[in-house]
């Protein structure tokens, strides 16, 4: 006889706000009838056995963007959770809405979520979520939701293609202004900020109480890889940032567009405490549900469904906020289905620990991403895109010399401004009608900026607000549902914390197997020494020539390697060989192939011989002969592309993260160091050789000469310490 059914299982990954937001509404519509286990490597538990997130006493920077979440969206959560989602900050900054941190966005659903882990109903796992995982190996789910952001590891396994819209990239300065400053370094008020911000479309500020936020600034193909690479010449993590320095930031065209929009919003430039640059790819998942057939037990196949939401289903970010908008409504109105379809499905039959949720079910879960992605891509982003910032700049003179009317383009440039003050200040909800934004301040705006600056503003486009307006998509129009049906907090609420040793989750590092046939032409030549000299992989062969570094050891968190083969059975060899590393806890294993391999075999027999050996090992096949592989996909996690993107976002150097390396406030951290280069002298009184190490810091590309490891603050991966007599002088830096 059939035992009865236990609880439905979804497993999550991905611990952010789109994955609280669903875990939060899900538990609290479905109480003990549902599990939930999250992932998240961004929590560790502390020496209380309590679930945190790691912060700068973990050396790590949590994420303080500040967002605009819709009044639309709040209205959707059930009551207590709005309560406790605003109740340390509810501030309204722009019309029918509330700004507010991701960080304080995090912490408060976190929060929320409390008396539900402390129930047992929900289950926090401080780890990311990959092919290894307990609950992933073991089968011992019914659903798997994919919250884990654009670069999503539960895309990539249900092997879901991403199709992009375009790409325009941006720059996010960080700033963050204590209280007790003088007159003349407040910042502007919200109202103001609103306003300056919406009469172009060059620089935006979101901010938190005009205190802490960020400038965003458009910008141009060429703009942002000069960008990038002023921030590779200047970036140390080992110092403030100290924007004012104009000997470590000398002027240059790139820093004095940040400059004029610093001034723009009269933010002081010492309180800047990070400039990142930033990828804007406007793009969505191919299909947000997947159903995958679980084979642990063959006489009883098991089919679980696959589920993306927030920016592992879609990309949105050309206003912040809107891609956590999309994302919890996206949350919200998957919880819902789930719970309808479980309510349809699995309740009446609850004595059959067989059944499942039936894939139909969650066609209406699909429409709904469709109309959200037209409502925010089609209907915002894409505007956006349509009016890139680079035909502006083409307007731009080069001087103010002949042709040339600085008072044309003032004018044009204080008519935006006046125009988009009286529209906002005449809306119904305006949030800010008792602080009138007055001439005297439109003014000031000039006494700030630059003639250049205001030629670029006076000729960029409007925000077009008024094109985005329109009907929102909402959850409540396609799944109902009764508030006053959603639990407050669970029935075993009492129930004893688990006891949990204080852990955080180690680095993976992974192993690259890339078979590619006897003959490897230039251009994959060229691949693969770009993924090589990246800063994530570290070649170690010239120094183990030497004699200079230890044997591969676990402990060291930041090498990955990448190994070519000419044949399948080459890499099943080295495989068999080399199991007790494949077998480290922190290890993964990850292979490429270079399809067509000319072996006279199918595609799918080397991904079967491959997976004989390495179980659930993810497999990206690299071609243009797109037709021929599509037997693959038979397989999970199997990505076929002829795209360099999807390869680097595939072994990790191309994260897909949005924001790329960026110059920050400093941390007490260690620097790790890659060793290009080691001589030895002749023996010592002690009758050892003194070492010389030359490294290049493989986050900033920085050279050092001379490293003295007595600084504590330099980290060279797998060297023996107790070998080196180095000088006493500071190491010297040089770019």
């Amino acid at each position: 006889m059939m035992g009865t059914r236990g609880p439905l299982v979804v497993l999550v990954s991905g611990g952010g706000p789109v994955s609280l937001t669903f875990s939060l509404n899900l538990a609290m519509m479905m109480g003990e009838r549902v599990k939930i286990i999250i992932y998240e490597a961004r929590w560790f538990v502390d020496e209380r056995g309590n679930v945190r997130w790691q912060d700068k006493q973990q050396k790590k920077t949590r994420r303080n963007q500040v967002v605009i979440l819709q009044d639309h969206v709040i209205q959707q959560f059930p009551e207590n959770i709005q309560k406790g989602l605003f109740k340390t900050i509810d501030e309204r900054v722009w019309p029918t809405s509330r700004n507010i941190s991701i960080r304080e966005v995090e912490d408060r659903l976190f929060e929320l979520l409390e008396p539900f882990t402390a129930s047992g109903q929900v289950e926090l796992i401080c780890e990311q979520l990959d092919e290894q995982s307990k609950h992933l190996v073991e089968g011992n789910f019914d659903v798997l939701v994919g919250a884990d952001g654009s670069n999503s590891f539960v895309r990539r396994y249900c092997n879901i293609q991403m199709i992009s819209e375009g790409i325009e990239y941006a720059c996010g300065v960080g700033y963050d202004v204590p209280e007790d400053i003088s007159p003349s370094d407040q910042t502007l008020h919200q109202a103001l900020n609103c306003i300056l911000s919406a009469s172009q479309t060059r620089y935006m500020v979101s901010s938190s109480l005009s205190c802490q936020g960020y400038l965003y600034i458009r910008l141009g193909k060429n703009e942002y890889e000069a960008l990038r690479q002023c921030l590779q010449k200047v970036q140390n993590r080992d110092e403030p940032l100290d924007l004012p320095n104009r000997t470590k930031w000398p002027q240059s065209p790139i820093l004095s567009i940040i400059r004029e929009g610093l001034k723009f919003f009269n933010i002081n430039e010492k309180f800047i405490s990070r400039i990142a640059p930033i990828e804007i790819n406007v793009r969505h998942a191919s299909v947000v549900i997947r159903e995958l057939r679980s084979e642990i037990n063959l006489k009883e196949p098991k089919k679980v469904l696959a589920f993306l939401v927030g920016d592992a289903a879609m990309n949105v970010h050309f206003w912040p906020g809107r891609g956590m908008n999309s994302g919890m409504k996206a949350a919200m109105a998957l919880a819902r289905n789930i719970q309808r379809s479980y309510i349809a499905n699995i309740l009446p039959h609850r004595q059959e620990n067989h059944s499942s949720l039936p894939f139909l079910d969650f066609l209406d879960y699909e429409s709904f991403m469709a109309r959200l992605r037209a409502r925010e891509q089609q209907g915002r982003s894409l505007r956006i895109l349509a009016s890139p910032i680079d035909l502006t700049l083409k307007g731009v003179p080069i001087n103010p010399y002949p042709n040339y009317s600085y008072e044309e383009h003032r004018e044009q440039l204080k008519k935006k401004l006046i125009d988009t003050r009286e529209e906002f200040q005449g809306l119904p909800d305006w949030p800010h009608k008792t602080r009138s934004v007055t001439d005297t301040e439109l003014e000031d705006v000039f006494n700030r900026i630059d003639w250049h600056t205001v030629t670029k503003l006076a000729l960029a486009n409007a925000w077009p607000t008024r094109e985005m307006n329109g009907v929102e998509v909402l959850v409540e129009d396609m799944f109902p549902i009764n508030q006053r049906s959603c639990l407050s907090l669970p029935k075993s609420a009492h129930k004893k914390h688990l006891t949990r040793q204080p852990t955080i989750a180690s680095r993976r590092r992974f192993r690259i197997l890339w078979i590619d046939g006897d003959t490897i032409n230039e251009s994959t030549q060229e691949l693969i020494a770009t993924i090589r000299a990246s800063p994530e992989f570290v070649d170690l062969s010239s120094m183990l020539a030497q004699g200079s570094v230890q044997s591969y050891s676990s402990s060291v968190n930041i090498l990955n390697k990448l190994d070519v083969f000419p044949t399948t059975i080459s890499a099943l060899n080295w495989i068999r060989e080399n199991r007790k590393t494949i077998d480290e806890p922190d290890i993964r294993v990850k292979v490429i192939i270079r399809w067509p391999l000319h072996e006279n075999k199918e595609l799918v027999d080397v991904i079967r011989n491959i997976r004989t050996q390495v179980s659930r090992v993810p497999i990206l096949v690299y071609t243009n002969e797109y037709e021929d592989t599509q037997m693959a996909f038979e397989f999970p996690s199997v990505i076929i592309t002829n795209t360099t993107n999807d390869l680097y976002e595939f072994v990790g150097i191309n994260q897909e993260t949005q924001w790329d390396d960026d110059c920050a406030m400093s941390q007490e951290e260690q620097t790790p160091v890659k060793v290009v280069e080691v001589t030895h002298s002749k023996p010592g009184k002690n009758g050892r050789p003194k070492v010389c190490l030359v490294g290049i810091d493989i986050f900033t590309g920085n050279r050092y000469e001379d490293i003295r490891l007595a600084a504590d603050k330099i980290q060279v991966p797998h060297i023996i310490k107790q070998d080196y007599l180095t000088s006493e002088k500071d190491i010297n830096t040089t770019t």
